[in-house]
């Protein structure tokens, strides 16, 4: 029974915050006030509001928009108001003591597997001024448009290439630059080039929303000079490829890089579309979060990407469960990677156990020189190149090459493995995969989740892409059956390394190429 004091509040819901009292016990409570997930720093009037009830009196109600901050409601997952995962159809009553989200082991119930996506996706859920890292990844949906208008710099003809029709062309021969005006930021995600061109050109593609800061949103993959470029032709008709980074953008500006002169009425027309789908449900593992995730641990600590190489602190830091091998219980992965790392040490110990759960570590890590379940020849990984041998005439696991590391006992610190452009261990499993999906082939890593928090600056990463049947880079094709090997991005000459790909040093130059038949 709710007794009256001074000013008509409740008492039982004066006290609802208080250790001891009925609701300090209930789940949401729990989570928000008493620290379970991390400090929120939260008080009683932080998330509540006072109300006249129907008797006249003052009650203590939620204040929906509080919730707003953490739990979104305008990504791609209402954190809000969705059925199953939205926080408002999931507050418990005032005296539940069972949660509706977690089972009484911390596991997510059945239907709730989404739960984590509702915070962590492209929407603006930010706890103890820390942004929820988009796991969701992206879906844009769109088709082939024009942009709306041309920005004159002196490129005759230009206005041409945007009027849709594919008869009118550039009346320049000495078309160095063009920039078009989408109109507004739009997702940019494809650019395509119609013409006319007995020839190939090269271009640079930036983006930009004030036409003074150029950001490179288009590598390629054709050498020029030294550099990786977009080759467009010899062709009659349209010549398309994806962009390495997509964010928006209102203005796009293309820089032909070849001295030569195109022909009078060569460019016909310049389009763009943003279509691209990824994240941890489309190209990710697709499965509950709590696969992987250690649910009853210390969420939200107010800070940004809290695993540190220096603190070796890569499962808690990331919230990993421990994994059973055995009869024996170990840290989900082993980062940074230390004692010995080469020879058949990959094999045979647990610093990826939390992948080898699920992936077959005989298929993965086997070659021709394996005993045991070991022996796989022919190779059972795509990760190989089929036109390079050892002195056996055996073509070489990459997967097993990688994981063995170089320099002493293997132990050389080639992977960057907290971001900072600082390599501190040797290459391990999410050196090059991101397990909650990529733009690219088979989760190799684009840097989304790597970059500084609000950014993408660690975009595109070595930027894996597939090669078609034909040998030729398709960076929209995903199904390994489809391809006859891969490629990565060429910055420049020489090794890759961190200042260039913002991932690892290499023992090869940053464009390499294997080919393979799946």
């Amino acid at each position: 029974m709710m007794k009256s004091v001074a000013g008509g509040l409740s008492l039982l819901f004066a006290v609802s915050g208080m250790a001891g009292s009925v609701f300090a016990s209930a789940p949401i409570h729990n989570t928000h006030v008493n620290g379970v997930k991390g400090d929120f720093g939260l008080d009683c009037l932080d998330c509540h509001k006072y109300v006249f009830n129907e008797w006249g009196a003052y009650e203590m109600v939620l204040d929906e928009q509080v919730c707003v901050a953490c739990h979104s409601p305008d990504g791609a997952y209402d954190g809000m108001n969705d059925s199953a995962i939205g926080a408002l159809n999931n507050l418990p009553g005032n005296y539940a003591t069972v949660s509706l989200i977690y089972d009484e082991d911390g596991n997510l119930k059945p239907g709730k597997e989404k739960w984590c996506l509702g915070c962590h996706d492209d929407g603006t859920s930010v706890a103890r001024d820390v942004s929820a890292p988009n796991v969701a990844g992206k879906s844009i949906q769109g088709d082939w448009q024009s942009p709306a208008a041309t920005v004159d710099n002196g490129f005759l003809g230009i206005e041409n290439l945007v009027d849709g029709n594919l008869d009118t062309g550039s009346i320049s021969d000495d078309a160095k630059e063009m920039i078009f005006d989408l109109g507004s930021p739009q997702d940019v995600t494809h650019v395509r080039i119609n013409g006319i061109l007995d020839e190939a050109t090269y271009w640079e593609v930036y983006g930009s929303n004030d036409l003074v800061n150029w950001d490179e949103i288009l590598y390629g993959s054709a050498i020029r000079f030294g550099k990786a470029y977009w080759q467009v032709g010899p062709v009659e008709g349209w010549e398309e490829y994806r962009l390495d980074k997509f964010e928006p953008v209102q203005y796009l500006k293309f820089v032909r890089a070849t001295p030569n002169l195109i022909a009078v009425n060569a460019l016909r027309e310049v389009q763009y579309k943003g279509d691209l789908q990824y994240g941890y449900e489309v190209s990710g593992h697709k499965i509950s979060c709590d696969n992987c995730h250690d649910t009853t641990s210390i969420h939200v600590d107010g800070v940004a990407q809290t695993y540190k190489a220096d603190l070796k602190n890569y499962s808690s830091g990331y919230r990993l469960a421990d994994v059973l091998v055995g009869a024996e219980q170990v840290p989900a992965m082993q980062i940074p990677r230390e004692d010995c790392n080469n020879g058949d040490n990959p094999r045979t110990d647990n610093d990826f156990a939390l992948c080898l759960s699920c992936h077959d570590r005989y298929n993965l890590l086997g070659d021709a020189y394996g005993t045991g379940g070991f022996f796989k020849h022919p190779l059972q990984t795509n990760f190989r190149n089929d036109e390079k041998v050892d002195e056996n005439g055996n073509v070489v696991n990459d997967h097993l090459n990688h994981l063995q590391g170089r320099g002493f006992c293997g132990n050389a610190k080639d992977w960057d493995s907290d971001w900072d452009g600082v390599p501190d261990s040797p290459q391990s499993c999410t050196a090059c995969h991101n397990v909650h999906g990529s733009p690219n082939p088979v989760m190799t890593r684009h840097g989304e989740l790597a970059s500084t928090p609000g950014t993408s600056d660690k975009v595109p990463m070595f930027n894996f892409q597939f090669l078609d049947q034909e040998g030729e880079v398709d960076p929209d094709l995903k199904d390994v059956s489809l391809s006859s090997g891969g490629i990565i991005q060429r910055f420049g000459g020489g090794p890759g390394n961190p200042g260039k790909n913002n991932t690892c040093r290499m023992c090869h130059n940053d464009r390499v190429i294997y080919k393979r038949t799946p």
